[in-house]
Order: structure tokens, then C-alpha cells, then sequence
């Protein structure tokens, strides 16, 4: 993918180009090398915070706690960044993420 995109739960998956813009569901952290996880039409609980994510993910019957429904959105996180997402994003845009497609 290049650009990397993000995206709400109405965006298409797949390799993201300039043409296709495509959201990237291969995702992995430089930081904590995790691959990371979205979920379609859900966002996160504003209460969420490092240690929820490093000590729940990947499991999904724990991270539900913080987890609210909203169609249209998609929800992303690793172990330590998480981002709620409602429309096409280039992840370049945000400087704080530290994640990269990781292959298709």
C-alpha cells in the first residue's frame, strides 16, 4: 500500500494506491509489533487507555468492554495505539501511529 490508508467501515479493503484508495486491513505496529486489529461499526470508549490495550488485545471478549457500536466507523488498535476512524484517512496524517502495511 502506498499511501496507507484508514477508514470507516463503508471504505473497501485492499492495496491502497493514489487511484484505488483502498484501506490497508494488513496493518502492523513498528512499535510493539503487533498486528493490528479493526473493527467495523465500532468506535472506542473515550476511557480507553494504554494499559486496556496492552493487557486485552487481541482478545476480543475483553476489549468489547470499551468497545461502543456506530455504523459507519471502524475501530483500529494494536498493544499501544488505538484510533476510531469514520472516513478515508492517509495514515500519513497522523504522526503518532506507528503502523505500516505489512504485505498484502
Amino acid at each position: 500500500c502506498c499511501p496507507v490508508y484508514l477508514g470507516g467501515s463503508s471504505s473497501p479493503y485492499g492495496i491502497g494506491t493514489n487511484i484505488s484508495k483502498r484501506t490497508c486491513d494488513q496493518l502492523r505496529c513498528t512499535a510493539c509489533d503487533f498486528r493490528v486489529s479493526l473493527f467495523n461499526d465500532y468506535i472506542w470508549d473515550q476511557s480507553c487507555d494504554y494499559l486496556f490495550f496492552r493487557n486485552n488485545m487481541p482478545e476480543l471478549s475483553k476489549l468489547r468492554a470499551k468497545m461502543i457500536k456506530k455504523k459507519g466507523a471502524r475501530a483500529y488498535a494494536c498493544q499501544c495505539s488505538w484510533r476510531s476512524i469514520d472516513e478515508l484517512t492517509d495514515l500519513q496524517t497522523d504522526q503518532q501511529l506507528r503502523w505500516v502495511c505489512g504485505k498484502h
